[in-house]
């Protein structure tokens, strides 16, 4: 017997098996409709507001490190939300390039991320590599 991680999977078997035109269509048609509802959760309001607040917050947090290297946790501080938030944002914000990351230490907690606004000299390595 065979095992399906989820329904599409299921689905698309059945097309695959092509057991009759009627089965097939019905198949077709669920697929188009778990398309469709993830289409609609891409582009919920929530989703929207949740993306112009975290807008808003990686902003706040590239303006905070205008003072110098930072940990997660002394962002979430400043800006009164959780260090888990500032975190993820902050991850976000080192893949675009907008911000550096290093290790420091920090007394009674070991090495910690700290953020940084990038310096020339990074910019300038990364030319020369």
């Amino acid at each position: 017997m065979a095992t399906f991680k989820n329904a599409r999977e299921f689905y698309n078997a059945v097309i695959a098996a092509n057991i009759s035109a009627d089965l097939t269509e019905y198949a077709q048609k669920l697929i188009d409709g778990l398309d469709h509802k993830n289409a609609q959760r891409k582009v919920s309001k929530s989703a929207l507001a949740h993306q112009a607040a975290n807008a808003d917050l990686k902003g706040a947090i590239v303006q905070a490190l205008a003072d110098g290297q930072k940990t997660a946790a002394d962002l979430a501080t400043a800006l009164g939300v959780s260090t888990q938030k500032v975190s993820a944002l902050a991850r976000q914000l080192v893949e675009d390039g907008a911000i550096t990351v290093d290790d420091v230490k920090v007394k009674g907690k070991g090495k910690v991320k700290g953020y940084a606004l990038p310096t020339d000299d990074e910019d300038s390595e990364d030319n020369a590599d």
